[in-house]
């Protein structure tokens, strides 16, 4: 439920140039004969996390997408559950390298439409479903190409997980009870915006969710998805409000402090770059705080075990951070952010071999993602170190 962007790539690819130029130029220093301690890959300074991405359901091998095509996907979620169908679900769209291309949600019947016009990108494509009571579900999608289009349809039929969490009232909504509780013309509005949202209008999901929200102030599930399409936007200073607005009215709930946590994240991230360290620090210690609240809320949420990691490793905790990563890890083995944020943990604490193992199972589980070349340059220079 984030907005994510191409700097992740970016950043890793930076990272990788100084590790091998660091390397380098210290192979270049030893003297001939030995004695010369061998170089150490430094970690990656400006690590970020991205969402969710639920466990892959084992498929056949996927087509590719190429260059300059629009996306259009058609799908219809099925739970089995009683009562008329399930409630309104969050349905993401991402790459295989986790990188989002964007969100839909599906109604009350459970359908739902995505559309993405001039996607750039030579990369597989997964639609992610996480539904708090069902097993996550990653999923490759299929179709033609037909004028340079690329249509997938798709039947998501998810499982009942034993022994999960309480719903979380940020992730899924009930219609019904949406009604109950708001004006009817409030959720209409609300309705409304959520199809913008997925065909990927998001100013104009923005104004139908303030229009909710001036007709239902307390509508709590309009405020945080407010928050969300702002933070989508990067518009970070109204999705801080309508955030804190959506906490304040749903005490409880987790997703809002786990999207505040998130932004706050980005904000320290953009404190580094404008050369204010110090104001960063404090940020990443807010975002930590509220990941860290979030988590008491819902334990069983990798994206916020993610974050928190990656905000403890900029503040300097790292065998906190490292705590925090490997327990995304254990809740869903492909979160492969954390995946990275540890890469870059071990490399910190001169752990070479662990480094390594992360760097090879990330590679194999997304043999086809944008940091494949980077972190193949990690690998060999990690491998240098270890063999002298």
């Amino acid at each position: 439920m984030r907005a994510l962007s191409f700097r992740e790539i970016l950043v890793t690819c930076v990272v990788i140039v100084c590790l091998i130029c660091s390397a380098q130029a210290q192979d270049q220093q030893a003297p001939q004969g030995g004695g010369q301690q061998p170089p150490t890959p430094q970690p990656n300074p400006q690590p970020q996390p991205q969402p969710r991405q639920p466990a892959v359901t084992p498929a056949p091998q996927p087509s590719i997408l190429n260059n300059n095509q629009d996306i259009f996907i058609r799908g219809r979620i099925i739970t089995g559950a009683q009562g008329g169908g399930p409630p309104i679900i969050e349905v993401r769209v991402e790459t295989d390298g986790g990188q989002p291309i964007g969100f839909a949600y599906a109604d009350s019947a459970g359908e739902f439409n995505f559309r993405k016009n001039g996607f750039n990108a030579d990369q597989t494509v997964y639609v992610v479903v996480n539904l708090d009571g069902f097993k996550p579900h990653r999923e490759r999608i299929f179709g033609g190409f037909g004028g340079g289009i690329y249509e997938g349809s798709l039947n998501i039929f998810l499982e009942r997980e034993t022994n999960s969490s309480a719903p979380d009232r940020g992730a899924v909504v009930d219609l019904k009870q949406l009604r109950a509780n708001n004006p009817p013309k409030a959720v209409d509005e609300y309705e409304k915006a959520l199809k913008e949202s997925t065909k990927g209008n998001r100013s104009k999901a923005v104004e139908g969710l303030q229009r909710a929200i001036k007709l239902a102030p307390d509508f709590y599930e309009a405020q945080h998805t407010l928050g969300v399409q702002f933070l989508a936007l990067q518009k970070y200073d109204d999705a801080e409000k309508a955030l804190t607005r959506a906490r304040d009215l749903s005490p409880k709930a987790a997703e809002p402090l786990i999207n505040l946590g998130s932004l706050y994240y980005q904000r320290g991230e953009g404190q580094l770059d404008a050369g204010h360290p110090e104001e960063a620090m404090a940020t990443f210690e807010k975002a930590a705080d509220l990941l860290d609240e979030a988590i008491r809320r819902s334990p069983l949420s990798a994206s916020a075990h993610t974050t928190l990691g990656a905000a403890l490793y900029k503040i300097g905790s790292y065998e906190e951070a490292e705590t925090a990563l490997n327990k995304a890890l254990q809740l869903d083995d492909n979160e492969q952010n954390a995946r990275l944020m540890l890469i870059n943990v071990y490399t910190k604490g001169a752990r070479y071999n662990d480094a390594l193992e992360q760097a090879n199972i990330f590679i194999a589980k997304n043999p086809k993602a944008p940091q494949r070349a980077s972190l193949e340059a990690i690998k060999q220079q990690i491998e240098k170190v270890l063999a002298k």
